[in-house]
Formats: structure tokens, sequence, C-alpha cells
């Protein structure tokens, strides 16, 4: 491919892991949505315009589900009836990595690459206990344990290789990574004690325990930016990789 070019305005979904083309043309307000976990451009030259932006964000983890409720005993009870247990989440996706090698590169204005990873699910909700009967006074069930919270997903890699004509200073201040870990999930509720019944023992009876809340999840680990400044000479060609811990 001769020419990629994003028309203004545009959302353009980046199906492929690799692209290879002399020139990377993003007009202004443009957004790429990068699809595959890794994805490669590499162009002779890049232009890109004002208020673009890159994004590969970690999917969501899935909410747990809450306990499932038992229903309140009719007669005289034989075993207690205890609320069921909460689901625990989902652990929210790694952001995508993102690397691009250019000869020439022109940026407009502050270009936003997002690759954040997603957000741990929270934990379901532990269901009550059920309540005891009018009959008897020991059929109480224990609420149901809160579901554990996910782990939130890593942060993305950015990586940029660029020519030595290009100071590193100009990314740090063209470019506007966002690149943390997702966020942990929290614990699910427990779920209430179910009430003494009302008969003759009702004295004695206790009321059902709560259950216990589920634990939190963990953060994700924040990703890192680099830039490779490739230098030439005639008979060689060398690579100087510098990591700055710029990120959002």
């Amino acid at each position: 491919m001769s020419k990629l070019e994003i028309p203004a305005g545009a959302s353009y979904n980046l199906e492929n892991d690799t692209i290879l083309v002399d020139e990377l043309v993003l007009k202004d307000s443009c957004k790429i949505n990068l699809v595959k976990p890794k994805t490669y451009i590499k162009a002779k030259s890049t232009v890109i315009g004002a208020g673009c932006s890159i994004l590969g964000v970690g999917k969501e983890g899935e909410l747990g589900k809450d306990g499932k409720s038992s229903p309140a005993p009719l007669g005289l009870c034989k075993a207690p009836i205890h609320g069921g247990v909460g689901g625990a989440g989902k652990d929210g996706d790694v952001g995508k990595n993102f690397s691009l090698a250019t000869i020439s590169i022109k940026i407009a204005s502050t270009l936003t690459i997002d690759l954040h990873g997603g957000g741990g699910g929270d934990g379901g909700k532990g269901s009550n206990g059920s309540h005891g009967s009018n009959t008897t006074a020991h059929c109480k069930g224990d609420g149901g344990s809160g579901g554990s919270g996910g782990n939130g997903g890593n942060g993305g890699v950015l990586a940029i290789y660029y020519t030595s004509s290009t100071e590193l200073s100009y990314f740090v201040t063209k470019v506007n990574l966002i690149n943390r870990g997702g966020y942990r999930g929290i614990g699910g509720d427990g779920g209430k004690g179910g009430m003494r019944g009302s008969g003759p023992s009702e004295k004695i009876s206790k009321i059902g325990l709560i259950g216990r809340e589920g634990a939190e999840g963990k953060y994700g680990t924040d990703g890192r930016p680099l830039f490779f400044s490739l230098i030439k000479s005639d008979a060689t060609s060398d690579s100087k990789t510098i990591s700055t811990n710029k990120g959002n």
C-alpha cells in the first residue's frame, strides 16, 4: 500500500496487525481504533492532523452475577436455607500494544494514544438467607458471601521508532499517552441473614449470619512508552532505546 489516509472526523477500525505504507496521513479529528492485540505500522512519512486519537483500550470485565435467592419456608423447617454466593467479577482485558516506525513525522497538535487496561468487573452480591417459618424459630438461613472483584487489565505498550532528526522532546510534548492499568473490581456485598421464626423456640433461636464481603481485585500494571531513535551511518545502522515514564 502506497498511502493510508484517514479522512477528517472519521472513525477507522484498523483490522490488520501489520501495515506497511509509504505515507500515513491522519486528517484533523480522526480516530483509529486498534482491533488486534498488537498493531505495527511502518511508514516512510507520517503526517498527523489536529485532535487525532489512536485507541486500543482493554475491554471492561463483566460483573459477577448476584447469588440465587431461596424461597421462604412455608411450613415446618427441616434444614436452614442459606443465601446463594455471588459470582466473581471477570478480569479486565489488557490494553493493546501499538508500534509506529517512521522516517519523518509531523504532528499538528497533541495526539492522544489511549491503551489503558480494562477495569475488573465487580463481584455479585450474595443473596439473603431465608427467614424462619411461623411454626418454628430454628429454620433461618445465613446470607450468601459476595463474589470477588475481577482484576484490572495491564496497560498496553507504545513503541515509536524515529530517525535522529526528530528530538525525543517532540514526542513528549506532542503525544498524550494513556496506558495505565485497569481499575480493580470491587467485591460483592454479603447477603443478609434470615430472621427468626415466631414459633415456640423464639427465645433460643438466632438470626442468620451475614454473608462475607467478596475480596477486591488487583489493579492492572501500567504500560510503558518506548521511543527508539534510529541512528544511521554509512556502514551500519543501529538503534538506541529510550524509555520514558510519561503516561496517565
